[in-house]
């Protein structure tokens, strides 16, 4: 057995200064054959990357890979502008009248919350992106506000203990 541990890590940067980051890695392991032969090895290795950029590419909202064609700060800009109803990013130290929001006026969810929700999505068999675009109109666990993510940790919870 050949183990392969391959990974990848993106920073996308937002409006008013802001940023958002993904990160994905993952162990495999493989025939060891593929050792006598470079150019299937290679297939696989690109392949298990492949998966990871569309992973990295969906949890940021950014455009896929593409054709190749696009300059590399092409390919990484986020698809949509910031969620903020006052122009700045949902994250990142965006303020309203001195204190932190989400943009919609309630408190942002906290990293421990994001972590939460990616792990009962996980266990429940739940597409994250798909659950938060249908309940709350958002594409990325880390818009929503605090009361919003304890609702869905809640929900999620109820569906993993089914």
């Amino acid at each position: 057995m050949l183990k392969l541990n391959a990974g990848l890590s993106r920073k996308v940067g937002l409006p008013a200064y802001g940023s958002k980051g993904a990160m994905v890695n993952v162990e495999v392991e493989l025939s060891a054959d593929l050792l006598k032969d470079h150019e299937r090895l290679r297939r696989q290795v690109r392949g298990i990357f492949g998966v990871i950029r569309e992973t990295v590419d969906a949890e940021l909202g950014v455009k896929p890979g593409g054709s190749g064609d696009d300059s590399q700060e092409e390919r990484w800009r986020p698809v949509n502008g910031p969620r903020g109803s006052n122009g700045s990013s949902a994250r990142n130290g965006s303020t309203t009248n001195g204190s932190m929001t989400n943009g919609r006026g309630s408190l942002p969810c906290t990293e421990k919350q994001v972590r939460a929700l990616h792990a009962f999505s996980r266990k429940a068999g739940v597409e994250l992106t798909e659950e938060l675009r249908r309940r709350f109109g958002l594409t990325t666990a880390e818009e929503l506000s605090r009361r919003q993510a304890s609702e869905a940790i809640d929900r999620l919870k109820e569906r993993v203990e089914q």
